[in-house]
């Protein structure tokens, strides 16, 4: 992705993987940094009691970047992850390119990235009980039963999922759960949908659905209580006969890029580490 003519960042929001003195201390580092190129720097509860930023850095993994970027999407402020984790394909850049990264967002060279995310609405008896938005991926089960659940696809009943659970994600979230449980890498919006470890699955392969589509799944489990899970961080336990109602959310996350990277060298980097092990 080559590098674009944008508003010049000069108020920075600042945010840092929990308990990481490596992090803590490259947002210290940074904070000076834009003060050296002019600008300011603010934390994150500045940032949510209305400090006026023109993007977050969220310093850490993954999670760190997730959870910074449904906070953000909130308010329509931009932001940028710094890799501070093993994977971090979310992270735009790494730690050595710090500073050139800041001086790129300082001199309005880089780019903006859009992405779509998934609101899952939890009904029992026809009443909401839960919302959600997610960026990466919605995973109705987190339990050691197999579990029963009904999906329809814009109000078509496709069939029955007999497994550790389903996966709904979208393009962000295409290389993690949703790959490791054998999805595909997609580079569009779309909602990738998948049987997790099925036993019989209406699905016969992880299929790729328009980021427009409603897919209703029904929890018909009966021998444990699984979990509604955003994002591997927010989750909620349901009963036999709650739905789960997954769409476009209206709230979208914007990503910023100064260009260091290319998106296929951090896909490559991604499927490597996680076939590794990594996280």
């Amino acid at each position: 992705m080559g590098q674009e003519e944008s508003k010049k960042i000069k108020r920075v929001g600042f945010t840092t993987r929990e308990n990481h003195p490596g992090a803590d201390a490259a947002a210290e580092r940074a904070k000076e940094i834009v003060r050296s190129l002019g600008g300011e720097g603010f934390a994150l509860n500045e940032v949510m009691d209305g400090a006026d930023v023109d993007c977050l850095l969220a310093l850490g993994g993954d999670g760190t970047l997730l959870h910074a970027a449904r906070l953000m999407a909130e308010k329509d402020i931009p932001v940028m992850g710094v890799n501070f984790g093993r994977v971090g394909y979310l992270c735009t850049i790494r730690e050595p390119q710090l500073e050139g990264a800041l001086e790129l967002l300082c001199e309005g060279k880089y780019s903006t990235d859009e992405r779509s995310m998934i609101r899952a609405s939890v009904s029992n008896r026809r009443e909401e009980v839960w919302r959600v938005d997610a960026l990466n991926e919605v995973l109705i089960g987190g339990s050691n039963r197999t579990l029963t659940l009904d999906v329809e696809i814009n109000g078509e009943h496709i069939g029955e999922i007999l497994g550790d659970g389903v996966i709904v994600a979208t393009r962000t979230g295409s290389t993690a759960y949703a790959m490791s449980a054998g999805g595909p890498v997609v580079l569009l919006e779309s909602m990738i949908l998948i049987g997790s470890n099925s036993i019989n699955s209406a699905l016969l392969a992880p299929t790729v659905l328009p980021m427009d589509t409603k897919i209703s799944v029904y929890n018909r489990t009966k021998v444990t209580r699984p979990f509604v899970i955003a994002d591997g961080q927010k989750d909620y336990k349901i009963l036999d006969g709650t739905v789960i109602e997954m769409a476009r959310s209206p709230a979208r996350v914007r990503l910023l890029d100064p260009g260091l990277v290319s998106p296929f060298t951090k896909i490559t980097r991604s499927s490597l580490l996680r076939e590794q092990g990594g996280n």
